[in-house]
């Protein structure tokens, strides 16, 4: 809420204002929200490398049912692959929903092969692959259910405007105000835990329930 603030996850850090700073995003060590929002929700998601490899960042857009904007996460990663920042962008979103507390999501980004990957059409050779691949998995594991759409560019263009964002930061170009620098990704041949910057909107009256385990990976 304006002028009131809010808590970075995993800090004790509160940026003043509506907007937040990039913050990694951690996760609970234990389980899910104790409280579960059931509505679906859709998350957008792009990533991009100039000269992949080479400046890389990914861009989520997190809508609620009705269309409204729930978050809009902006994330440079440093030197990486298109491949990394399109699994890095999906984490993000899982991950934002497991630490938010949403039950539901649908995904929708054009990465044919990272679809196919997480439909298990297609083998994930990579070592690093491998560590994201099975990242994204244990986070499916968290939610009740998911599933995915393949989307054209042309209908996602503002995860992809965000992840252009996160590309400029990274080249060191100018940036709108509200974003501040991101530290210092880690060497490509790490792993890459998900970093964003999470510009949320008013959160929307919802009714929660608790949460009961179950694994529900679908795919449309």
């Amino acid at each position: 809420m304006p002028g009131t603030g809010f808590r970075v996850p995993g800090t004790g850090y509160r940026k003043a204002g509506p907007v937040a700073s990039i913050a990694a995003c951690p996760l609970p060590t234990h389980g899910r929200a104790s409280a579960t929002i059931v509505a679906m929700i859709t998350a957008y998601t792009d990533g991009g490398a100039r000269g992949n490899p080479g400046p890389a960042g990914y861009g989520v857009h997190i809508l609620d049912e009705a269309g409204a904007t729930l978050a809009e996460l902006v994330g440079p990663l440093g030197h990486a692959t298109n491949n990394v920042a399109e699994y890095s962008g999906l984490i993000a979103a899982l991950t934002w929903a497991v630490e938010h507390g949403h039950d539901q999501v649908r995904v929708k980004m054009d990465s044919e092969l990272v679809i196919k990957q997480m439909r298990g059409e297609y083998k994930v050779k990579h070592a690093q692959m491998q560590v994201l691949h099975a990242e994204a998995r244990a986070l499916i594991g968290r939610l009740g259910r998911v599933t995915f759409e393949h989307v054209r560019r042309e209908q996602n263009k503002v995860a992809d405007a965000l992840s252009n964002r996160a590309m400029d930061m990274v080249e060191g170009k100018p940036v709108a105000e509200e974003v501040a620098p991101l530290k210092k990704a880690p060497a490509p041949e790490e792993p890459l835990a998900p970093r964003a910057i999470s510009i949320p909107r008013p959160p929307r009256p919802a009714h929660a329930r608790p949460a009961a385990p179950r694994f529900d990976f679908d795919v449309e």
